[in-house]
């Protein structure tokens, strides 16, 4: 769940200019048609095309990130379904390029479920929950690291605790309408990743940390409508460092679905045997 805006710490800013301009029209037409009484449900035609400017608009950005800074090798693309519920789980391996990397070769939209816990000052949050909410990306906050500075210590206090469930509500709901109305979702069910410019629990030494197993009851809530379908694949990431750049495999694995297990921690168990495999 620690996601693109998470993955981009080292220059947040970057992230939300890359987008910026065209979602500002989205958030001036939702509050139009909010106060027309609009009914909620999937977004409106003019809605859907903004925010599809804005992701070629992300994923232009991305591009001269990941240029920059890595040289990318995808396989397994033919196993993306081109259009459905899409739920990515993939390895947390780089705090800069997971995301970026995604965003640049998934050829869908994709919205990626971020975690905002590692903002340090007010203004970015208000800038971070703006272009997240205009993006239609779900957000949430890790209670284990609300309070921690890079240096491990406790910093001030951005968010509050009691705000982490309100933040998880809105997350699911979110997230849950997405993968309704045919949409891309990415989530990295590890919440962390290997490099990190803040302090986690990999840094002990561990390659991989256990799947938290959210993501598949979240899928089970989109599916109670008895008509959507998601499919879950596993990715994978491989990371050789080089002289001047990464040399990064993205690798995208058969598309799974929660029908085919009785057993919501089963198919977890599953996905994050099939992610591991993918990773080396």
């Amino acid at each position: 769940m620690s996601l693109l805006w998470h993955s981009i710490t080292a220059s947040p800013e970057l992230g939300v200019v890359l987008g910026l301009t065209p979602v500002m029209l989205v958030r001036q037409r939702s509050e139009k048609e909010k106060q027309s009484g609009h009914a909620p449900g999937r977004p409106p035609f003019v809605v859907r095309v903004i925010r599809a400017i804005s992701q070629c608009v992300l994923q232009i950005g991305c591009w001269f990130i990941t240029t920059a800074g890595t040289r990318i090798t995808v396989e397994g693309l033919e196993n993306l379904p081109e259009k459905g519920p899409l739920l990515i789980a993939a390895r947390h391996y780089h705090h800069l390029y997971d995301g970026c990397i995604l965003l640049r070769c998934i050829p869908r939209r994709m919205h990626i479920f971020v975690a905002l816990d590692w903002i340090r000052t007010r203004w970015q949050r208000a800038l971070m929950e703006w272009a997240c909410t205009t993006l239609a990306w779900p957000t949430v906050l890790r209670t284990e690291r609300l309070f921690l500075t890079t240096d491990g210590q406790e910093g001030e206090r951005i968010f509050r605790v009691d705000e982490v469930k309100k933040y998880l509500r809105n997350a699911v709901k979110d997230a849950t309408l997405l993968l309704r109305w045919g949409e891309g979702l990415v989530i990295f069910p590890e919440a962390y990743p290997n490099v990190d410019p803040d302090p986690n629990p990999k840094d002990c030494g561990a390659a991989f940390l256990p799947f938290r197993a959210g993501f598949v009851r979240l899928v089970a809530l989109a599916e109670r409508d008895k008509q959507t379908r998601v499919a879950i694949v596993p990715t994978g990431f491989c990371y050789t460092p080089g002289k001047r750049r990464w040399q990064v495999t993205l690798r995208l694995g058969t598309p799974l679905y929660r029908q085919d297990y009785e057993d919501a921690t089963v198919l977890a168990s599953v996905i994050e045997e099939r992610v591991q495999e993918l990773s080396h």
